[in-house]
């Protein structure tokens, strides 16, 4: 019986944790990265630094998309949005200063992928989706 109470309150405590759609710290994925990498989050905070970006993937297609640093009360981190370049679409870009909420998936690697400053970004949040203005 003992072993089914514990069972029971192990149970809530998983289900009670944190829900994959609520807003969390940066503090809380940077503190350890490797810890959090290929983890879906939401993230709310200020853009700043935000950069265009245009090339392509590793099989010749066209990607577009953004490059900035999030930044919140407790840190920062660099933000990757990529998307497929399309004529008919134009997705969200954000703007140095603007609140955003960003889904993302945190990704630690080493893609050979730098900010503007020339820096490698081995710990970064791929953007899915942004929302503006909240």
């Amino acid at each position: 019986m003992c072993g089914l109470v514990a069972c029971g309150w192990l149970w809530a405590a998983l289900v009670l944790a944190a829900p994959a759609d609520e807003v969390i710290p940066i503090s809380t994925i940077t503190v350890n990265p490797m810890a959090n990498n290929r983890r879906a989050v939401i993230l709310l905070g200020k853009a700043k630094d935000s950069v265009a970006y245009e090339g392509a993937d590793n099989f010749g297609r066209s990607l577009c998309g953004q490059a900035f640093i999030l930044e919140d009360e407790t840190g920062s981190l660099d933000v990757l949005y990529l998307f497929r370049c399309h004529a008919s679409e134009s997705p969200l870009l954000v703007g140095d200063g603007e609140r955003v909420i960003v889904h993302a998936t945190i990704d630690v690697s080493s893609d050979n992928i730098k900010n503007n400053e020339g820096k490698e970004l081995v710990f970064k949040a791929m953007a899915t989706k942004i929302i503006r203005g909240k």
